[in-house]
């Protein structure tokens, strides 16, 4: 038989449970034979493709899943593997080779069994982000490859 203060300790503890910060759920890194990857990069890709107006394959610098949340940071090249002349793309006037990265960074979100680019990011010249951890509420860790 549970005492009446044991069963209130147990009722606070599934309380304080369902009131942890959603921080709990793990970050999981995706490896290249992961189900979802090839999923999550082909959302990124037809957004990108769509934007420069060619065919792209990426170099994964890093995808990491947060529950229905997924991070990409990729390094867009053509078709051939090769780093991409962007003044040869639909970009070509706003690309500024001085100051803009080679990286597209995204923000997707899982509804079912389907991905969705939320935010994205081409390439960006800052720690772009953090402006998405503060909208969404995500934790730090899902953008950092650790």
């Amino acid at each position: 038989m549970v005492s009446r203060r044991r069963l209130l300790m147990l009722v606070a503890a599934a309380t304080a449970c369902l009131h942890a910060p959603a921080y709990a759920q793990a970050i999981v890194q995706i490896g290249p034979d992961s189900p979802e990857r090839k999923v999550i990069l082909d959302a990124v890709r037809a957004s990108v493709e769509r934007l420069l107006g060619i065919k792209v394959v990426f170099v994964v610098d890093c995808m990491s899943i947060f529950g229905d949340w997924a991070f990409a940071s990729l390094h867009p090249r053509d078709e051939a593997g090769r780093r991409i002349d962007y003044r040869r793309t639909r970009i070509a006037k706003d690309f500024d080779p001085e100051q803009d990265s080679d990286l597209v960074g995204a923000l997707l979100r899982r509804k079912g069994a389907a991905w969705s680019v939320v935010e994205e990011a081409l390439l960006p010249t800052d720690v772009y982000w953090e402006e998405w951890e503060t909208k969404y509420k995500l934790p730090r860790a899902l953008f950092l490859n650790e």
